[in-house]
C-alpha cells in the first residue's frame, strides 16, 4: 500500500517562520502580556482572598473566645453589684455601730473627771446628764448639792467653769437645827471629746 500525500496549501508551510507582520507581532505579544496581567491580577487577588479569608476564621474565634468571655464578665459585672449593695448594707450597718459608739458615754472616765473637782466639803445630792449639741457631743449636767463653806463652794464652782461651758449656779443658805450649809444647783455642759 503506497501512501500518498496530497498538499492542498498553494505554498509550503514548512519552510515558513514567524510571521514578520508589525500587527500580528503586537497582537501576539499584547495577548502574551494581557494573560500574564490576568495571571498576576488573579493570583493576587486570590492571594489577597485567602488572607481576608483566614484572617476573617481568625476573627471569628476571636469573637467566639470574647463572647464567652463577655459572659463571664457579665456573670462577675452583677456578682459585683451584688457584693456592691452587700458591702453598702455592711457599710451602713459599721457606721450605725459607729454612731453608738461614738454617743456611748464612757462614765468611769466622767466620774473621775467630775470628782476632781469636788472635794471633801462638797457633796452631791442628786446628779442629772443628757447628751446635747449637734451630734450629741456634750453632756448637759445637772446637779443638786452643797457645800459647808462658801469658800469651799467658790473653788468647787472655779473648778468647773474652767473646764465647761455654759456654767450656770444657783445656791441658798440653809440653817438645820444651828448647823448652816449652802444648798447649791448647777448646770453646765461637759464636751465629751475630753472622754476620749
Amino acid at each position: 500500500m503506497r501512501n500518498d500525500y496530497v498538499n492542498l496549501y498553494t505554498k509550503d508551510l514548512s519552510s515558513k517562520k514567524w510571521p514578520s507582520d508589525i500587527n500580528f507581532l503586537i497582537a501576539f505579544w499584547g495577548s502574551v502580556v494581557l494573560i500574564a496581567f490576568f495571571l498576576v491580577y488573579y493570583g493576587v487577588t486570590l492571594t489577597g482572598y485567602f488572607k481576608e479569608y483566614n484572617r476573617n476564621k481568625e476573627l471569628t474565634a476571636e469573637f467566639k473566645t470574647l463572647s464567652v468571655k463577655d459572659k463571664e464578665l457579665m456573670s462577675l459585672s452583677v456578682k459585683l453589684r451584688e457584693l456592691n449593695m452587700k458591702s453598702k448594707a455592711i457599710n451602713n450597718t459599721i457606721s450605725n455601730l459607729n454612731t453608738l459608739f461614738q454617743q456611748k458615754v464612757k462614765w468611769s472616765r466622767f466620774l473621775e473627771i467630775f470628782s476632781g473637782y469636788l472635794n471633801d466639803n462638797v457633796w452631791i445630792d442628786s446628779l442629772n446628764i443628757d447628751l446635747m449639741g449637734k451630734d450629741n457631743k456634750f453632756l448637759y449636767v445637772q446637779l443638786q448639792g452643797g457645800a459647808i463653806s462658801l469658800k469651799d463652794l467658790n473653788d468647787f464652782v472655779e473648778k468647773v467653769e474652767n473646764d465647761n461651758k455654759n456654767v450656770k449656779i444657783s445656791f441658798k443658805v440653809i440653817d438645820r437645827k444651828g448647823v448652816m450649809f449652802y444648798s447649791f444647783g448647777l448646770n453646765f455642759a461637759f464636751d465629751m471629746e475630753r472622754l476620749k
